[in-house]
């Protein structure tokens, strides 16, 4: 609470904005000393409180504690606070990847399940370095498109790749990229063709997180002891698979979940017409569509779910 503009200011109502811990004196509250007022930390006018020299109640008036701030999910140049120093992941998903259609052919043999769409990176109750009044850029990553199953009479069943998951990051005004949450890959498929041989499937991989700065001990000025949270990769989606025999039947396989643990899209199911794959929850991949399923008079598979979006949860805080 901002102590007031004019009038009798005693010591007590210092202290008891500023927090500072007994035995009290007045030399504790030069700002960036031994006490809690930050360097850089002034009144309402703009004018600091002094770091050495002379120092009085009135320079006091006006002026008030950095609190952590509000849960924020902005994105874009987002400004740090003057009075922060670091900004606090409440949760992060990078996002996950697109699964892989199924496949079928003209007497190959065997047909085939799609491959899984990879899970994002994680990451939960981490503190990261910032500097007050600068820009961070934050941006968050979308998910990858699973593969449609046939379109216009052009197949792309054979071969080729799921849309990648997009990766959710923090750049700070350095250009330095202080936290990246990995979007997963999607599932793809290669070396197939219509009459044989069967094509190879290759799961979507994991979402991978790496960060900089990162603060681990302090105690945050709303009594908050600070720790290494949790960072988590993403995990591989399913890897998808072949049946043996023509018309066989066989389901795709499950995206990855994120590194949360969750989100996975379900694999597409081969039973009656058959599931398209299932799209991934946050930061989950995609499902693998299923192969052979009853023709709807277009084809007999079934197509890869998409991903799941990338998220972040945010908060800025000053620690010491």
């Amino acid at each position: 609470m901002t102590i007031k503009s004019s009038g009798s200011l005693s010591f007590s109502e210092i202290e008891a904005e500023w927090d500072n811990d007994p035995p009290w004196s007045m030399s504790e509250f030069y700002a960036g000393g031994s006490g809690s007022v930050y360097s850089g930390a002034d009144d309402g006018d703009g004018n600091d409180i002094p770091s050495s020299g002379a120092l009085s109640f009135s320079d006091f008036y006006d002026t008030t504690s950095f609190s952590t701030t509000s849960q924020s999910s902005t994105t874009g140049t987002v400004a740090v606070p003057a009075a922060a120093n670091a900004i606090y992941i409440v949760t992060g998903y990078g996002a996950g990847g697109g699964g892989y259609t199924g496949a079928e052919y003209d007497k190959a043999g065997g047909e085939s399940g799609g491959a899984g769409g990879g899970g994002g990176a994680y990451a939960a109750g981490v503190y990261l370095g910032v500097t007050g009044g600068t820009n961070l850029t934050i941006s968050v990553g979308s998910g990858g498109a699973g593969t449609d199953r046939q379109v216009q009479g052009t197949s792309i069943m054979y071969s080729g790749n799921a849309t990648a998951g997009g990766a959710t990051t923090i750049v700070n005004s350095s250009s330095t990229t202080i936290l990246s949450l990995g979007g997963g890959t999607g599932g793809s498929a290669s070396s197939g063709g219509v009459q044989g041989p069967l094509r190879s499937n290759t799961a979507g991989a994991r979402g991978t997180y790496s960060v900089s700065g990162q603060v681990t001990s302090g105690t945050t000025t709303a009594g908050v002891s600070l720790s290494s949270g949790t960072l988590a990769h993403g995990v591989a989606g399913g890897s998808g698979g072949n049946c043996s025999g023509d018309n066989c039947r066989i389901d795709g396989s499950a995206g990855g979940n994120s590194g949360a643990g969750s989100g996975a899209g379900s694999s597409g199911s081969s039973s009656g017409q058959g599931s398209t794959g299932g799209t991934g929850g946050t930061g989950g991949g995609g499902g693998g569509g299923a192969g052979q399923v009853t023709s709807d008079g277009t084809d007999s598979v079934t197509a890869g779910g998409s991903g799941g979006d990338g998220a972040i949860t945010y908060q800025f805080v000053r620690y010491s």
